[in-house]
């Protein structure tokens, strides 16, 4: 029997001085967690979009990696708005390799 406590997609939450940005035309907000199937970013003074707005940017991680991503927004309340990603999403090697960007820095994650 699976373990149902546990998270089918490995998450990142990101310590403040390591967020990856998310750029969306001319905005750029900052993430605050991810998984391969959704991230979850912040917005400070600027309108949320609505749920359901499809929408589409670049990550771009502190270790200088770029990814190009699009979804839907599935929550937008107190300036976070979460964004489930549509396919492919983050890959898994991107997850990892951001993990070992975040040791390396020397920060202990936890899942």
């Amino acid at each position: 029997m699976p373990d149902s406590s546990r998270r089918a997609l490995y998450r990142i939450a990101y310590p403040l001085a390591e967020r990856p940005t998310f750029l969306v035309g001319r905005h750029v907000y900052e993430i605050i967690d991810c998984s391969e199937a959704g991230l979850r970013y912040e917005v400070r003074d600027r309108r949320l979009p609505s749920l359901d707005t499809e929408l589409g940017g670049t990550i771009h991680f502190r270790r200088g990696e770029e990814l190009e991503v699009a979804g839907k927004v599935i929550r937008a309340q107190d300036e976070i708005v979460v964004l489930a990603l549509d396919p492919p999403g983050i890959p898994f090697s991107e997850m990892l390799s951001e993990q070992r960007y975040l040791r390396s820095k020397g920060y202990t994650l936890r899942d």
